[in-house]
Order: C-alpha cells, then structure tokens, then sequence
C-alpha cells in the first residue's frame, strides 16, 4: 500500500522516534511540497531528521485550483496531501487534523492517523507497546480523547 502523509502525523513519529514504521508498513509513501515545506522550518524541533527523511518523497501537486477549494475548509499542507493522494491514485492518506479527516473522507480517501498507524505497527510486531508513545506525545502537545486514548489501549491489548 501507498500513502500520502500530511505533517502532523511524520512530526509525531519523529517526536516518539518511530518515523521508520513508515517503511515497515507501507510499500511506499509521499508527501506535498507544502507539506515538506511546513517541516523543514527552519528552527523546528526534528527539521534536519524530517528534511533528510522525505527528501526523496516529495511530489508537486498539479491541480492548483482543488487545493484552492479545499482552503476553504483545511490548511494548505492537507489540502494538498488531500489532492495529491487524488491525483496519484493513492486511496489512504495519513492526516490527524478533525476536518482534514472529514474532507479527505468526503473526497473518497481513507484515513489514517497517528494512533492508528501506533495500532498497526504494534499488531505486525514492529513494537512492543504504544502507551508509553502516546504518552510522549500528549506530553508534547498531542490532543486525545481520554475516550480514544482508553479505546486505543484496550485494542492495542495495554488496558
């Protein structure tokens, strides 16, 4: 499988050390300019990690007038991970943001978040636990959903 990932998601993995799950799970992956863009920052927490690690998987997004609309209702960054994952043919995106999730789900895409790919690597065997992650990632500003935090636990098997 390939996916396009938006920056919320890649920053997270770098922040728990976990961006080679990306290589574990998927056949490939690709990220937007704008999207490299917003990650590279200079002066950003992880920008040296993230430039060296997508560097080779940006891809320029053709239809500027789609991500256009799609301001509307998302930042640039998920406009364009969403309009590339449909120009490219690529049926799952990896995003977190609410309504970055809704308007990719509107515009035929499936969606992956953070937590979910944690799920994934931790039922293929690439890591042991995925508490102790989110945990960090809380820490670091990740908002959750004690709910969905509970829901993740219990079906990762750490509740």
């Amino acid at each position: 499988m390939i996916i396009v990932a938006d920056s919320s998601p890649v920053i997270s993995l770098t922040i728990i050390n976990k961006l080679d799950i990306l290589n574990k799970l998927f056949d490939d992956y690709c990220i937007p300019e704008e999207v490299y863009n917003e990650i590279i920052e200079f002066n950003k927490p992880y920008s040296e990690t993230l430039k060296s690690f997508f560097k080779s998987k940006v891809k320029k997004v053709e239809n500027s007038i789609a991500v256009k609309v799609l301001i509307v209702e998302v930042d640039k960054g998920e406009a364009e991970a969403i309009v590339l994952a449909l120009e490219q043919g690529i049926t799952t995106i990896l995003i977190d943001d609410f309504k970055g999730r809704r308007t990719a789900i509107h515009n035929g895409l499936n969606v992956l978040g953070t937590l979910g790919l944690l799920l994934q690597a931790k039922k293929k065997g690439f890591i042991n636990s995925i508490k102790n992650d989110i945990d960090i990632l809380i820490a670091n500003g990740f908002r959750i959903n004690k709910k969905i935090y509970d829901k993740i636990l219990i079906l990762a098997e750490e509740q």
